[in-house]
């Protein structure tokens, strides 16, 4: 049973004790098992013990930090923004591939492109398909963007 000059703390209060890294540990009394002090950290967590002649009183500064970890933060205010509107109406994408490329007319690369990107269409590569679309849109009929490999599919 402890002393006169350490009486064990009410169940509810906040009590500090002193650790050796300088910083306090603070916690509320939730049990006294007759030898010990069970305290719970501020807003909940884990259960520690300490005996009453290592606690203390929270100084002001330790009162202040307990009601911030103990202060619940209420919800989101209803005064949130509305939702962005956006003046055009969403791009909505087909499911269906690009229609075939239409190689230039005498053009070598634009006819072995379109092969390919044949090929590529057959196989279900939509991704090599597009390669060549693009070479074929954008090639300037000089040196080729893309470098095509010289067998055909």
């Amino acid at each position: 049973m402890p002393g006169s000059d350490h009486p064990v703390p009410d169940l509810g209060t906040f009590m500090a004790a002193d650790t050796p890294e300088g910083r306090p540990r603070l916690g509320k009394v939730t049990a006294w098992d007759g030898e010990f002090v069970h305290l719970q950290r501020p807003g909940g967590g884990v259960v520690w013990t300490a005996a009453p002649y290592e606690l203390r009183r929270p100084t002001d500064d330790e009162r202040a930090l307990i009601r911030v970890l103990t202060t619940p933060v209420p919800a989101a205010a209803a005064a949130d923004p509305p939702p962005r509107r956006f003046p055009e109406p969403p791009v909505v994408l087909s499911v269906d591939p690009a229609p075939p490329a239409v190689p230039t007319p005498g053009c070598v690369t634009c006819t072995v492109a379109a092969e390919h990107e044949r090929h590529h269409r057959r196989t279900h590569d939509h991704s090599a398909a597009a390669d060549f679309r693009v070479e074929i849109r954008n090639h300037p009929h000089d040196e080729p963007k893309l470098t095509l490999p010289r067998e055909l599919p």
